[in-house]
């Protein structure tokens, strides 16, 4: 961490310190990375002067592994997969604040939203109404997206879909305000910038031609998300639907439905996931088209208009004996071109699966010891096979992960 990086958080102390009011707050150590915090009603005390350690949390989350892939890539390696360092805490009852920084992503700020990519959150949040039943995050934040997927902890997420690493745009500048229906049961909405980086950056950033399209003069979208918990919370439900623009006068539309289960000894989730994308701005689809298009003489490389990509992810976790786990995930996700003299229905499939066996030797601590084998391929069919070579990739990774909570 570098002496900027160690500024920043010794001021966040001090602010705290000189500034927080006598509240304390419950915070699980396992923290997610996404939405849920808005479910979960904070319980403040006013008995005397509290401590810092009762209004702030520290946390370090850490995961790093020797990978041993063969396939499309051949070289082992000892990898740093996760570091990223997080503050959060209360002002006042009514008022908290979240920042977490990725220690292992770039710090050249995006040309949209002016923002770092290494920063996940740096928002605040505010509590209002009679019963605070209301409560508004402005800032840095993650897309309010019905995927468990990626609402779970980074540190104990192996591997990710197309639909998490490629597709979202998941930590983006956005406004989200959400109520309370019941103590079980969130709504929210939440305005956001479709891409962190502007129309123009976008293409310029690989090299390809706009093809007549101009820039969005509101490049802006909206999530309409539902969270709720049912049978005392074993089932979790997170369903959204998203609306946003990237190019002028082209919308795109989503919808994800994420379900979960936890049980004692058990978890899992089920995420689908549906998106029309007027243009393929993530790129998926569009540099395997383009490898089609590029014997004309007139070519030009550009992104794809009128693409759908559909998610399918299950992943289950489960301790068959005490401080033992077994968890394994699959996915299946497909890229469909239905323009006109287009490349048809699931031209592009993005198969996995991941199978490994954990083992948390300290029952206080979140650290685990892990193993695991993954699979991935990329397959094509119709006339994107004839130009797209299919990929596969093996791996075996074996590490050690950690969620550290500092103070």
């Amino acid at each position: 961490m570098n002496k900027c990086q160690l500024f920043f958080a010794s001021l966040l102390l001090v602010t705290q310190a000189a500034f927080a009011q006598n509240a304390t707050y419950d915070q699980s150590t396992a923290d997610s990375a996404s939405t849920s915090e808005a479910v979960v009603s904070e319980r403040f005390s006013g008995n005397g002067l509290s401590s810092l350690s009762e209004k702030i949390d520290i946390n370090f989350l850490l995961r790093s592994s020797l990978e041993l892939p063969s396939g499309s890539s051949n070289q082992a390696s000892v990898r740093l997969n996760e570091a990223r360092f997080e503050v959060r805490g209360t002002i006042t009852p009514d008022l908290s604040y979240r920042v977490r920084y990725r220690l292992n992503r770039s710090s050249a700020h995006n040309s949209l939203d002016n923002a770092p990519g290494s920063i996940d959150h740096a928002n605040v949040m505010y509590r209002f109404g009679n019963e605070k039943k209301w409560h508004l995050t402005v800032g840095k934040q993650s897309a309010s997206v019905g995927s468990w997927e990626f609402d779970k902890n980074p540190t104990f997420e192996y591997q990710y879909t197309e639909f998490v690493n490629r597709q979202l745009n998941l930590f983006l500048l956005a406004m989200k305000l959400g109520y309370d229906i019941t103590e079980n049961h969130t709504f929210q909405l939440q305005l956001h910038n479709t891409f962190n980086n502007d129309f123009n950056g976008t293409f310029n950033a690989i090299s390809y031609d706009k093809n007549g399209l101009r820039p969005s003069k509101t490049p802006l979208g909206l999530y309409v998300a539902w969270l709720g918990n049912m049978f005392d919370k074993r089932w979790q439900t997170f369903y959204s639907y998203n609306v946003s623009q990237f190019a002028a006068g082209k919308t795109d539309f989503a919808v994800s439905i994420g379900n979960q289960v936890v049980l004692n000894r058990f978890s899992g989730y089920l995420d689908l996931q549906s998106a029309n994308m007027a243009v393929d701005y993530p790129n998926i689809g569009s540099s395997a088209a383009n490898k089609i298009r590029a014997s004309s003489p007139a070519f030009a490389p550009t992104f794809m208009q009128d693409i759908n990509y559909k998610t399918a992810v299950l992943r289950a976790d489960y301790e068959f004996v005490p401080k033992w786990f077994l968890t394994a995930k699959g996915f299946y996700e497909t890229a469909s071109h239905r323009a006109d003299n287009g490349f048809g229905n699931n031209f592009r499939k993005n198969i996995g699966y991941l199978a490994g066996l954990e083992y948390k030797p300290i029952a206080s601590q979140d650290m685990r010891l892990f193993t695991y084998y993954y699979y991935n391929t990329t397959r094509y069919s119709n006339a994107m096979a004839e130009v797209n070579a299919n990929q596969e990739l093996h791996l075996f990774s074996v590490g050690i992960l950690y969620f550290v909570n500092a103070l």
